[in-house]
């Protein structure tokens, strides 16, 4: 069978000043492997209960959906190789394919990846093999930064991720997120792990984090606020909803690109 090599988790670390230990190299973000995401939004969220039929597999618009542009994206596999391992795995499976972006919060990030029914335009995992993700325990791979437009990272703590999907057996995470800018994203930092960054495609980035979204009012908001200080499980949910666009951003197609160029 065809062997199709993931990246090695050596690290080739940026030399250190003179009189200095290795301790203080930064992180190698060298691109191991570039993807490609085609992009597409659909006019409203789901089809119309006069459009779906029995036996769906989705009920995302699809036919109704327009090509907005693609996203390259480079890959930092020295740094975060069990990260970007996962993320082949995704996109090499087929998993990523008619699967939507769940939350948009423009001046900070755009979230795809999000495990759920794939009818829902949700990611079924279950056939892309994820492996333990040993990034996770590691130090170095927390150390790169949100500081510019089109960086991409591994979702901790803004995975909006169903409790219960968390819970199951062989649960690994692959939700992932965007920056959209103009600025930072400081309070990413040092939780969530860089793995890549936009090569192509910040105008398609900017485009989806246009995308109109469910916003809560003032006071809904302190009400969530009120219902989660007295244990109400209600609120979490609800607040999962915050930024969910209310138009379909739709991956069209996912599929691993050569390196040629870099």
């Amino acid at each position: 069978p065809l062997f199709i090599p993931f990246p090695q988790p050596a690290m080739a670390e940026v030399a250190a000043p003179q009189g200095a230990t290795s301790t203080f190299a930064q992180p190698d973000t060298t691109i191991t492997n570039k993807v490609a995401l085609d992009i597409s939004i659909a006019p409203r969220s789901f089809k119309t209960p006069n459009e779906r039929t029995l036996g769906d597999k989705t009920v995302l618009p699809i036919d109704d959906a327009v090509p907005v542009g693609r996203l390259v994206l480079g890959l930092y596999g020295n740094t975060a190789p069990g990260t970007v391992g996962n993320f082949l795995r995704l996109i090499r499976s087929g998993a990523l394919r008619q699967t939507t972006f769940s939350k948009v919060l423009p001046g900070e990030y755009i979230q795809a990846g999000q495990q759920a029914s794939f009818r829902l335009g949700g990611v079924d995992a279950d056939s892309s093999d994820l492996q333990p993700n040993p990034d996770l325990s590691s130090s170095r791979a927390f150390k790169l930064q949100h500081l510019r437009p089109g960086t991409l990272s591994l979702s901790l703590t803004e995975n909006d991720e169903d409790p219960l999907v968390q819970a199951g057996a062989g649960y690994r995470n692959v939700q992932f997120l965007i920056t959209t800018g103009p600025g930072p994203v400081p309070r990413l930092d040092g939780q969530n792990i860089v793995f890549g960054r936009v090569l192509e495609g910040l105008d398609v980035v900017n485009t989806i984090s246009q995308v109109p979204t469910f916003k809560p009012s003032d006071n809904a908001r302190q009400l969530n606020v009120f219902a989660q200080s007295i244990g109400d499980d209600r609120a979490v949910r609800v607040r999962r909803k915050y930024g969910k666009p209310l138009k379909a951003v739709i991956i069209m197609q996912a599929m691993e690109l050569p390196l040629d160029g870099l």
